[in-house]
């Protein structure tokens, strides 16, 4: 996953757009990644893309399955970006797309916009491998 910095505008949305991935970096990502560990073993169908080395975690699956960590921000999909669902960039999410992409300089399936960065990399297609996904292991 490669990060890029961009400075936009937020509004605040009139209605939140529906989940579809949950994002924690710092010390929310181990609260993330051990409430991911958890609802995977109960069965959920959760997908992950991860940066260790710069410390963010991406945690996407249905609405009802996805993870909590006091501090993680949802995101849902906003014309092909995922970005979070209380606020709305400016220009918009669809305009950037593509602009994003070329930022990141890779072949991405996976871009995420937040306020004042930009996270890409391949999108998961396969649900984690818990053992992948734990630390201690």
């Amino acid at each position: 996953m490669s990060q890029a910095s961009l400075t936009l505008r937020w509004h605040r949305r009139d209605a939140p757009l529906p989940a579809a991935a949950v994002v924690a970096s710092g010390a929310v990502m181990a609260e993330l990644r051990a409430d991911t560990l958890i609802r995977v073993a109960a069965g959920a169908q959760l997908r992950v893309c991860a940066s260790q080395e710069q410390g963010w975690l991406i945690v996407l699956g249905d609405r009802a399955e996805l993870p909590w960590a006091d501090g993680a921000v949802y995101l849902g999909w906003d014309g092909g970006v995922l970005v979070p669902t209380l606020t709305e960039p400016w220009p918009c999410a669809d305009l950037l797309r593509e602009p994003l992409r070329r930022l990141v300089g890779q072949q991405v399936g996976l871009v995420a916009l937040l306020p004042g960065l930009v996270l890409a990399g391949p999108l998961p297609r396969e649900p984690v491998d818990p053992a992948r996904l734990d630390p201690d292991v």
